[in-house]
């Protein structure tokens, strides 16, 4: 009886077990789909539809989605957000039954995934807030990703980019398998972008460094990349090497948020680190122009506003590469477009004929960020100043810009600056300070031989206010002072005579040979109102010839209007000295004798043509009655900051060690 009962059960066990099996494999799994769909819509507030459901039961059953469509946001440019042609996945069952989510497969097919922003911000990926739930992925074996597509879309930053994403199946999954191609427009400009990848599900894991190679242009800008990301999502944390070129560094504004000045081609590489807020690339190294470019920069983005630091050096620093510091207007360039080379000429036509940049400040960068910026130049590359090399210290607050100091070491001295531009009210304000110390006369003027033997030493300041919103226009309205003093030294006989127009002197030193004249003292001080510049003493007393000079100079227009009068202490003939005038622009300065020298050569042919030869000598001859300069007085007359410069002692006495005495 028992074997019997025994025997009942076992064949109704059985029976209910092919039951089962036949119950699941002629179950229309479609009939859970409005279930599903009406769980997925309820937790993401966006309708969820599924074409059809299938499952193949095994150890690893196989279950096939197929037409998957995740609606878009009410205010999205289309339909659907998310669109899957397939999704195959295999589940492991014993690993079920203990607890753990094991699928050995997983492959979708032809996804397509549009993420996009609004006007106002919104972002479509934002779905229906649930109370968030720590979850944990499940562990995948095989993924396969074919004929992907990601769409992303912004039109207040101009964004619309297109990505094919693939996995490469007969890659080894320890090495790159996945594939990014991306195309488009980002910020505006052209963007193309190849990119591969580690296994793609290891990208949520923020424990294991993602591999990554990739390269993509913006516009002009072209970078390389090279290492692993930890958390590809969030960024949590990057260690790339990273190769940078392109045809301007301010190019890079758009794409990484960080401010800096025009510039001409370059090309930097080196170790970009991400942890935390911060960005950085320590150690390095590059080309910007004609110069080199080394050091370590860090992009802080955890306060305020972002924050720039860095320590920069260059060892060779051609000046002509920081005219975009300053403002300086660049031309077409070749990879332009016509519509860009149209602006940049209009640009430079604006500018011709000037020296003073008058391109407008970038207030809107200037308040985006700040920055701390150290910079050395060891050596200095420029064909007209006699540079040796700079050191400055830039920093931006909150639109506050100051450079302090910007010392550049010059003809054996230096050239202290401290420049504040202030762009927060509507017009910038601007206050200049700079200090003259030191500096060599015949260093000053390198390239003429008759200075080469030429002493002394050369001090003073510039002191301005202004306001505007170019270096330009910060100059065409400044008030201010400008002093210079030399006290001693000795300069070359022959260049005096050059400027005094003494061709007896000339000639008597061209056979005779070149000899140097104690200088008493040379003073120049302007006094600066509106941005012109009008001199209140100019003299150049020497034993042999005091020079007297008056006029004004306008940095408004960029005109000088001046008039050196030499004026000899010694007899001479063959003099034809008379006052010379120094007008044009700063681009294009004029020298003119004055048009006494025209009566006084005129008189000379007459009197040569009716009288004897000698009498032609009358009109050139040169009584030498010209009086020292009071060169106490002239000095004592310049402001207090020339003087402490120049290194010479003021009204009260005070002592400053003297830049003004000769070698």
């Amino acid at each position: 009886m028992r074997v019997r009962t025994r025997q009942i059960l076992s064949v109704s066990g059985i029976a209910f077990l092919l039951l089962v099996i036949a119950f699941f494999i002629w179950f229309d799994w479609n009939m859970l789909k409005p279930f599903i769909e009406r769980q997925v819509t309820e937790k993401t507030g966006r309708e969820f539809t599924i074409r059809n459901l299938d499952v193949n039961l095994s150890l690893h059953p196989l279950i096939s989605v197929e037409g998957l469509s995740l609606a878009n946001a009410e205010w999205g440019t289309e339909q659907p957000m998310v669109a899957v042609d397939k999704v195959a996945v295999r589940i492991s069952l014993w690993d079920l039954l203990s607890g753990d989510i094991v699928l050995p497969e997983l492959s979708i097919t032809r996804p397509r995934v549009l993420l996009e922003k609004s006007m106002d911000g919104k972002r479509n990926w934002d779905l229906k807030k649930e109370e968030k739930k720590k979850m944990e992925l499940p562990q995948i074996g095989q993924f396969t990703l074919d004929q992907g597509k990601v769409l992303f879309r912004d039109p207040k930053t101009k964004t619309d980019i297109a990505a094919d994403i693939f996995t490469d199946p007969a890659v080894d999954a320890r090495e790159l398998p996945l594939h990014v191609a991306a195309e488009g427009k980002f910020t505006d400009l052209k963007f193309t972008a190849r990119a591969q990848g580690g296994k793609i599900m290891s990208l949520a894991d923020k424990a294991v460094p993602y591999p990554i190679k990739a390269s993509a242009e913006v516009g002009t800008t072209r970078a390389s990349a090279d290492g692993t990301i930890k958390g590809l999502a969030e960024m949590a944390e990057v260690d790339l090497k990273l190769d940078l070129h392109g045809e301007d560094l301010s190019a890079l504004y758009p794409v990484t948020g960080i401010v800096i000045f025009p510039s001409p081609p370059y090309h930097i590489s080196g170790r970009m680190l991400h942890h935390d807020t911060e960005w950085s690339m320590k150690g390095f190294s590059g080309k910007v122009g004609n110069s080199d470019l080394g050091g370590d920069i860090v992009f802080d983005t955890g306060g305020e506003r972002p924050l720039l630091r860095g320590d920069m050096v260059s060892k060779v620093l051609d000046l002509s590469d920081l005219q975009g510091f300053i403002g300086a207007r660049r031309g077409p360039q070749p990879q332009d477009t016509p519509a860009e080379k149209q602006k940049k000429k209009a640009s430079a036509k604006a500018q011709k004929g000037r020296i003073l940049p008058d391109k407008e400040f970038g207030v809107e960068g200037l308040q985006a960020m700040d920055a701390d910026i150290k910079f050395r130049g060891e050596s200095i590359r420029n064909k007209e100043l006699p540079v040796e090399h700079l050191v400055s210290h830039l920093k931006v607050d909150n639109g506050l810009l100051t450079l302090a100091p910007a010392n550049f070491a010059v003809a054996g001295g230096n050239i202290i600056s401290n420049i504040t531009i202030n762009t927060r009210p509507e017009v910038p304000k601007g206050e200049i300070k700079i200090a003259v110390k030191r500096l060599q006369l015949p260093k000053l003027f390198p390239k003429l031989e008759i200075t080469k033997s030429s002493t002394g030493l050369i001090g003073g300041a510039m002191d301005i206010k202004s306001h505007g919103k170019s270096v330009g226009a910060l100059l065409a309205s400044a008030n201010g002072d400008f002093g210079l003093i030399m006290s001693g030294g000795q300069i070359s006989k022959l260049l005096l005579e050059v400027i005094g127009l003494d061709g007896g002197q000339i000639i008597k030193l061209l056979f005779a040979g070149d000899k140097n004249v104690p200088v008493r003292c040379g003073v120049i001080d302007f006094d600066i109102k509106k941005g012109i510049m009008s001199s209140k003493a100019f003299v150049i007393d020497t034993t042999d010839t005091k020079i007297v000079a008056e006029g004004q100079i306008s940095l408004a227009e960029e005109k000088i209007d001046m008039k050196l009068s030499p004026q000899a202490k010694d007899v001479s003939i063959l003099s034809l000295r008379t006052p010379i005038h120094i007008e044009g622009t700063f681009k294009d300065p004029i020298i003119l004798p004055d048009k006494i020298l025209a009566i006084r050569a005129g008189a000379a042919v007459i009197l040569g043509v009716l009288a004897t030869p000698l009498a032609a000598l009358i009109p050139t001859l040169e009584t030498g009655l010209a009086e020292d300069a009071n060169c106490r007085a002239l000095i004592a007359s310049v402001e207090t900051p020339a003087k402490r410069a120049a290194g010479v002692k003021d009204k009260k006495g005070e002592d400053h060690p003297k830049a003004s005495r000769s070698k």
